[in-house]
């Protein structure tokens, strides 16, 4: 029994030894951890399948509430809850994505019982706007036809520069005729 005792421990030392040397190590902080939601780990796993000069805009919202993949309901429709917390000025989720155009039916809800928000939304080339007052919801269905991406942003005051930004992300092959042709740009 001592020996299989012994060997455990010389295993978890041996391991312990071999993560200390890991820089993901550091990861593993209840600090992180805390952080970790399912919205999160779906925006770090879809990143790489972004164009790298978006890629940047998408990672950006990484702390502001994370992505989601809208549903599609029998009726063709997708549809998406967002959530205001309170005291924050994020959505929750910042990033949606749709893996192909159509309808899209966000459920807009305003925890905040001490700010009102409203929400701009891209609509068939224009903009939706739809108003918030604290602690309440309210539903938009936008047309979003074309692959993308398109912003959607609280108007009110400063919240869109404090963070309330988010994306939709329209998946689908973007026909020929609307590529830009031009090389690759540096980055700065």
């Amino acid at each position: 029994m001592r020996v299989g005792t012994l060997g455990k421990v010389a295993a978890t030392a041996v391991l312990a030894a071999s993560l200390s040397s890991c820089n993901y190590v550091k990861l593993l902080r209840p600090s992180v951890l805390r952080q970790l939601n399912p919205r999160m780990v779906n925006l770090v796993n879809y990143l790489p399948k972004v164009e790298d000069p978006n890629e940047a805009i998408v990672a950006r919202l990484f702390a502001h509430g994370g992505l989601s993949h809208a549903e599609r309901g029998a009726d063709g429709v997708y549809r998406q809850s967002v959530r205001i917390p309170p005291g924050e000025y994020i959505w929750q989720p910042a990033i949606i994505v749709v893996p192909q155009g159509g309808e899209l039916e966000l459920e807009f809800q305003n925890d905040d019982p001490f700010s009102y928000h409203a929400v701009a939304l891209p609509h068939e080339g224009n903009r939706q706007a739809m108003m918030l007052p604290m602690q309440t919801r309210g539903r938009a269905r936008i047309t979003l036809d074309a692959p993308g991406m398109y912003w959607f942003g609280c108007p009110v005051a400063n919240h869109a520069p404090r963070g309330m930004l988010g994306l939709v992300l329209v998946e689908g092959e973007v026909p020929a005729e609307a590529k830009l042709d031009r090389p690759r740009q540096r980055r700065p």
